[in-house]
């Protein structure tokens, strides 16, 4: 029998929502979409809940109308500058006299990797499991092997309890649970960055509207994420008041005419604000624009070069840099990227089986929900019911249903 799933991400610019039916089989096939333009958010963090909440309840009804179904719960993206990693680490004794590992030993080592608590007023989002050691070897599944130590350790994001509270509501307001908190960034690089990719080493920008979200991969695993609280409205900001004109004509000249850097042939081509040429319209340097856009462009990859520090190593990321995100679309963009970042940089593509329509940088998160929270991330040895009581326990913690 088939199930129904569904994710919702609430971005800065757009509440975007999908369904998702599983076959027995287990492959997905999306079969509901929707985005709604959403006015209530600021930099990935909700402002004004009535705005954001009538965005997101109008882009679920439209994507269950689609499909046909409805949906009893979603993975819900989460980003915003309030969101802090640090890796955690933990380790445990062989427990058996003939020092067989158990599924136990694991889970003594990642009890003790995340009893540190966090901040008051801040919660754990995600722990993202980093690669198990056995007496100092990397072992994929240790389980049954002899030896003496386990070691492990988890990349571990806190956020704001306050704003993870009021994502949450929006959904439950909705009449719909929350199956689990996804890091918008993991999202992502789950659908444009493969296995190989991720072992090869890959940094994953996803450019939003209001933030940029990183997350690096080392060997497979989460070394690095971080939001960067600078998108693609302020760059329709710095058109605005550089140009003097309105935002809307603002985002509309940048999506038109803009480019990451200034292209000698634009030098003297003049491009309409408006496009009637009616009065109220005006020309507009089309170099200019591109000017205004390049530094902000490069602006916030020296703040990702310099949030990464020694990370940022070639020899460590052979996948190289991809881009996603709308963003990402900006012509131009990769090649000043790879100047100020020192490594190749190209635009990020996705895997086959995805249609035109939804193979779009900015459904990346979105779908990368549906993806990654349909994988098993629990301990090898571990059922995975039992690694789901986690995720209720960190949504009641956050929400404030009982313990």
């Amino acid at each position: 029998m088939s199930k129904i799933i569904g994710s919702v991400e609430i971005g800065t610019s757009k509440s975007k929502a999908l369904v998702g039916e599983v076959a027995e089989n287990g492959n997905l096939s999306i079969v509901g979409m929707s985005s709604r333009p959403n006015e209530g958010m600021r930099k990935g963090e909700i402002v004004d809940f009535r705005k954001v909440a009538c965005s997101v309840h109008a882009a679920i009804a439209d994507a269950e109308k689609m499909s046909g179904t409805t949906v009893d719960s979603v993975y819900l993206a989460q980003s915003g500058s309030h969101l802090h990693g640090t890796m955690l680490h933990g380790s445990a004794y062989v427990s058996s006299s003939d020092n067989r590992v158990t599924g136990h030993d694991l889970e003594r080592a990642a009890e003790e990797a995340q009893r540190r608590e966090a901040e008051s007023g801040r919660n754990y989002v995600h722990f993202v499991r980093t690669p198990i050691l056995l007496d100092g070897q990397v072992r994929d599944d240790p389980v049954g092997m002899h030896g003496k130590k386990i070691d492990l350790g988890y990349w571990a994001i806190d956020g704001d309890e306050q704003a993870m509270r009021s994502a949450i509501h929006v959904i439950s307001n909705y009449n719909i649970e929350v199956s689990d908190l996804i890091i918008s960034s993991i999202a992502s690089a789950t659908m444009v960055a493969g296995p190989d990719l991720r072992r090869a080493g890959t940094l994953v920008i996803d450019l939003g509207a209001g933030v940029t979200d990183v997350v690096l991969y080392r060997q497979g695993y989460v070394a690095f994420s971080g939001v960067i609280p600078v998108g693609g409205d302020h760059i329709t900001g710095d058109l605005s008041m550089g140009l003097r004109i309105l935002e809307r004509y603002a985002e509309k000249l940048k999506i038109e005419h803009g480019k990451a850097a200034p292209d000698p042939s634009d030098e003297k081509e003049e491009v309409w604000m408006v496009g009637d040429r009616t009065i109220g319209d005006r020309s507009v340097s089309r170099k200019a624009i591109s000017d205004i856009i390049h530094v902000r462009i490069v602006e916030l990859f020296e703040i990702i070069h310099k949030e990464l520090g020694e990370l940022l190593c070639q020899d460590e990321l052979k996948g190289g840099i991809l881009l996603t995100g709308g963003g990402s679309q900006l012509p131009g963009i990769e090649s000043v990227a790879t100047k100020v970042l020192g490594i190749p940089v190209r635009k990020a593509g996705f895997p086959p089986g995805i249609s035109t329509e939804l193979a779009q940088p900015e459904n990346a998160t979105v779908l990368g929900l549906l993806h990654y929270g349909l994988q098993d991330h629990g301990l090898p040895g571990q059922i995975k019911e039992e690694a789901q009581t986690g995720i209720f326990e960190k949504l009641a913690s956050i929400v404030g249903i009982g313990n």
